[in-house]
């Protein structure tokens, strides 16, 4: 091949693989959004080919960036049946200041390896679906002032409260009226992950009207308050996240674990 036919060849390849990047984008973007609530909810996806292994559809990696929404579960679902000849080395989900159902999240960021797509479909009908997704690691960020809306949200016996986060613990303190007792109360604990999903008080000391409980009234307590939040029953998170650390500090709740896209049901 001479040296002006082998450059119009790499020209005609390189449009190729602009035109199925572009495709591959605003079929993801469109597809997300479309889950997505909020007149404000932005997304974006950019994606950047392995060399130009996206004439068979392989990606080295795909950033997904979203904010401002709200939304009552996972957005993006796995399809086992479909084809998985789209390849993504890495998919990135960079998500900010959005409402899980009734939880504010300040941000989620999650690398998830391994990944794949139906490629055809995307190039065919503009539509994006996963068909497989490895497991990652994700970072989950919430503020004290959101997990105490959350509580006042959830739990219906307690008429006001106010979370504290610093020092590796979590300060609750309120108003309710329990089954035990109508009064005010604090509680200062550790925030432990329980089975990856669920976010739960532990080595708690608990005051009512500033004395201190006893063990029965301490565990009554946090029998109600027990878990904190349920990532799959409060916020239909399927799996998505499994929680292994929690950072407190500074007004933050920082939760690491695993992270993967999960299987859409039915």
């Amino acid at each position: 091949m001479g040296p002006l036919l082998a450059l119009a060849a790499f020209g005609i390849a390189n449009g190729l693989t602009a035109r199925e990047i572009h495709v591959f984008e605003r079929a993801a973007a469109k597809e997300i959004k479309t889950q997505l609530k909020g007149d404000d909810a932005v997304v974006s996806v950019k994606a950047v080919p392995y060399g130009l292994g996206i004439l068979w559809g392989a990606l080295d990696r795909a950033t997904i960036t979203a904010s401002h929404f709200s939304v009552n579960g996972v957005p993006l679902f796995v399809e086992p049946g479909r084809s998985k000849a789209g390849r993504c080395g890495n998919l990135t989900l960079d998500l900010r200041d959005f409402k899980l159902k009734n939880l504010r999240i300040d941000s989620l960021h999650a690398e998830i390896p391994a990944c794949r797509y139906d490629r055809s479909l995307a190039l065919s009908k503009k539509t994006f679906r996963l068909s497989k997704s490895g497991v990652g690691t994700g970072v989950v960020r919430v503020l004290e002032k959101d997990l105490g809306d959350f509580i006042l949200a959830k739990f219906h016996d307690i008429k006001q409260v106010n979370v504290k986060v610093y020092n590796g613990v979590v300060w609750v303190e309120g108003y309710g009226e329990f089954l035990i007792v109508k009064s005010t109360f604090a509680v200062i604990a550790d925030l432990t992950p329980v089975d990856g999903t669920k976010l739960t008080l532990t080595n708690a000391k608990v005051w009512f009207d500033w004395r201190r409980a006893d063990a029965f009234a301490t565990e009554t307590l946090l029998k109600t308050l027990n878990p904190v939040v349920d990532l799959n029953k409060d916020l239909n998170l399927l799996d998505a996240i499994k929680v292994e650390k929690i950072k407190l500090e500074d007004g933050v709740i920082e939760a690491t674990g695993k992270t993967q896209i999960p299987v859409k049901l039915g």
